[in-house]
């Protein structure tokens, strides 16, 4: 990005954007290079001129939430990494809709759910991200995933258009979604949640958080699950019946919890993080004959 464009960017905004920013500092594994540029919108004016802007100049845009289930490379990001701020994580409850922006913290929507009586949204307790990027990866657990509850989205498309997205055009699956094919930013979606009493609501949320503790490691730098689950099989137990827990190069290590989880125990650095999450693959493949497949998305350019 050169000097002129990124005075002009900075214009576009309210919040004055992060330049040559590490990613380090915008991950849960706590790895990753240095960004061209973090720009946080904080209305949809905002998020539309930044998008023209990128899409005249030919530069790529990365939409970030948490960074939760996310692995940055050692030698970064070019182009824009966009946070969906303000305006963009606003939550308007309708009887039992909910319209609610994509930059929202998923935790804090669970909370705001279940104070009003409204139910659904359960099964994705404990996933510290953002609605838009549970969206595009059909956040959930096992039986449920937050897909079964949208009604319609607001994009803007890979043209900068801003269009409504009904249900019937939307394929989730497993851990995965079309929306990227359908629009470049995910602005809002309307989920459609069932009455139910705020008190049972709450149990389920603590039950589900109690167990995610005790199984997961939740209080370590992590990206959350590395690999889906196969067909009829859980990628963990795989991971543990190879005996992979506790492997480590470097500082990232082979969680001694749940072994589908890579821990940062300090100063791990990505490249380490990707050796480490390929050796399992391998075994796993040697040891079982099944090709595990990453959960997590890996973005950036290689050293």
């Amino acid at each position: 990005m050169t000097e002129t464009e990124r005075k002009i960017l900075t214009k576009l905004v309210s919040e004055p954007p992060k330049f040559n920013e590490p990613m380090s500092r915008h991950t849960t594994l706590r790895v990753g290079g240095i960004a061209d540029s973090i720009v946080s919108v904080h209305s949809l004016g905002e998020l539309q001129r930044v998008v023209q802007f990128a899409l005249e100049r030919r530069l790529p845009i990365l939409v970030l939430g948490e960074g939760s289930n996310l692995i940055v490379r050692n030698g970064g990001i070019q182009g824009i990494v966009l946070k969906l701020t303000g305006e963009l994580t606003q939550i308007n409850f309708d009887t039992q809709e909910v319209e609610v922006g994509s930059g929202t913290y998923l935790p804090h929507l669970l909370v705001k759910a279940a104070q009003r009586g409204l139910s659904g949204l359960e099964c994705c307790t404990g996933i510290p991200g953002t609605v838009g990027g549970a969206l595009i990866s059909n956040a959930g657990s096992a039986e449920e995933f937050i897909g079964d509850r949208v009604r319609r989205l607001t994009i803007l498309t890979h043209e900068g258009e801003l269009r409504v997205v009904e249900r019937d055009e939307i394929k989730f699956g497993y851990r995965q979604s079309n929306l990227k094919e359908l629009g470049l930013v995910i602005v809002s979606v309307v989920l459609g949640l069932t009455f139910d009493e705020p008190k049972a609501i709450m149990e389920r949320i603590h039950r589900r958080w109690r167990y995610r503790w005790v199984t997961q490691p939740v209080n370590m730098p992590c990206a959350g699950c590395i690999f889906k689950n196969p067909p009829n099989e859980r990628a963990g137990r795989l991971l543990d019946a190879a005996g992979l827990k506790g492997l480590r190069i470097g500082d990232a290590q082979v969680s001694t919890i749940h072994a589908n989880f890579i821990v940062n125990l300090g100063n791990a650095k990505a490249n380490e993080v990707l050796e480490l999450a390929e050796l399992m693959r391998r075994t796993v493949k040697e040891k079982f004959d099944i090709a595990l497949e990453y959960e997590v998305q890996i973005v950036g350019k290689d050293e």
